[in-house]
């Protein structure tokens, strides 16, 4: 029996705050949700594939106070669905750009833009988004962000001589679960935490029909292609260590410092190629760099350790599987989550894991429990597009800046660079650069920034 009280008065701790942390939502972060009449905000969009005319929706229908005047797309065909779309759910008709790989240049000239948001493929994100803050516009890309090491000091060093802000848009942060996890770690509740574990593993070697997904019919690479075969680093990142760093606090109090990575060898990606196409085909002659599996090993400044996984061909279903451990329990998405003193043991090392959703009525994050249902009805992610999303209105909307910034877009996105040089090295550590330039020392360097964390009880 007296476990069971000495759990009750675990979960109890600090549950008040939760509602009261609620109450906080509008003045502590800003969010449009809590506004009555938010203030009119522009938006532009480039980039309108499944992802873009997706967000374009979302943009339009799900988010009040937003207008968008100019679109942007290659694909004519793409373009003018988007345009018909912002005129059915607005009444008005955006000016369209599809005159080239660098037409989006021209509409960053305008002067009813406030802020863009970018759905191009990964590799031109770097360059797109430091142009959008060169032109006087707040910005935001897709996942995965700035793709090479030249592209995350550029949307760093463009973001301090402009004063713009860059969002990644990275909506795993803003999961029930993640939420929840971190309002335990602001709590105190895992005591000292010291290692995680993160992953990105998607089957995308084939999609609808058996169909590739890495390479178009027409045998040429798609972007996702082009990162299995282009490089050998974990390219795909944010997913798997956006959540980890928020809960061990990546450039608020401490930082990655070096990193070791191994990969197995792509024998999955080249024997699907072979039997779609072919084993005479074009496409079967295409060389994948990139491992069927991939791991990489960092190390932080204050000697934690994350371990990140990452896949785009295993034969299995979708994983994002993610671990936090404690000195005073562990949270593992795959079991559940013990607590010293709150959790059951039969002695010391023999416990019994905990449903998460036990959890849930003390800890939830405020955000989940005032819109849950909104969040929910957008139908993107499991409703994380719609906290995310929403963030990235208001930092267009008030110039605030965003709880995923250049600062930890490059820091994730630098891991691509750097466990690809590890695995050149076969394995040897290399050094992660610190984009904040020693600011992240001071843990309330960005106390002041309006972001979910800022509404959770302490």
């Amino acid at each position: 029996m007296s476990k069971r009280i000495d759990r009750r008065q675990c979960l109890r701790k600090g549950a008040a705050g939760v509602f009261a942390g609620a109450a906080l939502v509008a003045g502590a972060s800003g969010l449009p949700a809590a506004e009555e009449s938010p203030k009119p905000v522009r938006i532009a969009v480039i980039g309108l594939g499944g992802r873009g005319s997706y967000l374009l929706r979302c943009l339009l229908s799900h988010h009040p106070g937003v207008s968008v005047p100019a679109l942007c797309e290659l694909q004519p065909d793409r373009l003018e669905a988007g345009i018909a779309m912002v005129k059915k759910i607005k009444g008005t008709t955006p000016v369209g750009y599809c005159k080239g790989e660098f037409e989006y240049r021209n509409m960053l000239e305008r002067d009813d833009v406030d802020g863009v948001l970018v759905a191009t493929g990964v590799q031109k994100f770097g360059r797109i988004a430091t142009d959008v803050m060169k032109a006087g516009k707040h910005v935001g890309t897709e996942v995965t962000g700035p793709h090479t090491l030249e592209d995350c000091w550029a949307i760093v060093e463009e973001h301090e001589r402009s004063g713009k802000h860059y969002m990644l848009l990275e909506q795993c942060c803003y999961g029930d679960v993640n939420l929840m996890i971190l309002n335990m770690v602001k709590q105190g509740l895992f005591g000292e935490t010291y290692y995680a574990t993160c992953s990105y593993v998607h089957d995308v070697k084939t999609g609808g029909s058996g169909k590739s997904r890495l390479v178009n019919s027409d045998q040429t690479l798609s972007w996702r292609g082009r990162l299995v075969a282009e490089g050998r680093g974990s390219s795909y990142p944010a997913h798997g260590i956006a959540p980890v760093a928020k809960w061990l606090g990546i450039n608020d109090g401490d930082r990655f410092e070096h990193c070791i990575a191994m990969m197995s060898d792509p024998r999955e990606i080249h024997a699907q190629v072979v039997e779609q196409f072919g084993p005479d085909s074009e496409a079967a002659k295409i060389k994948f760099h990139t491992g069927d599996f991939h791991t990489t090993l960092i190390k932080t400044a204050k000697g934690k350790m994350i371990r990140l996984d990452y896949s785009l061909s295993n034969t299995r279903p979708y994983s994002r599987y993610y671990l936090l451990q404690g000195m005073n329990g562990c949270y593992d998405s795959r079991t559940g989550l013990f607590l010293k003193g709150a959790s059951s043991e039969r002695h010391p090392g023999y416990g019994a894991w905990d449903p998460v959703e036990e959890f849930f009525e003390k800890y939830r994050h405020p955000f989940w429990r005032k819109d849950e249902k909104t969040a929910l009805a957008t139908g993107g992610h499991g409703g994380m597009d719609y906290f995310c999303i929403r963030d990235f209105v208001a930092m267009c909307r008030h110039g605030q800046a965003p709880w995923s910034d250049c600062y930890d877009a490059a820091a994730w996105n630098a891991l691509n660079h750097c466990s690809e040089q590890s695995i050149d090295r076969q394995g040897a550590p290399v050094e992660i650069p610190d984009f904040t330039k020693g600011k992240w020392k001071d843990p309330n360097w960005r106390k002041d920034r309006p972001s979910p964390a800022s509404v959770i009880p302490t």
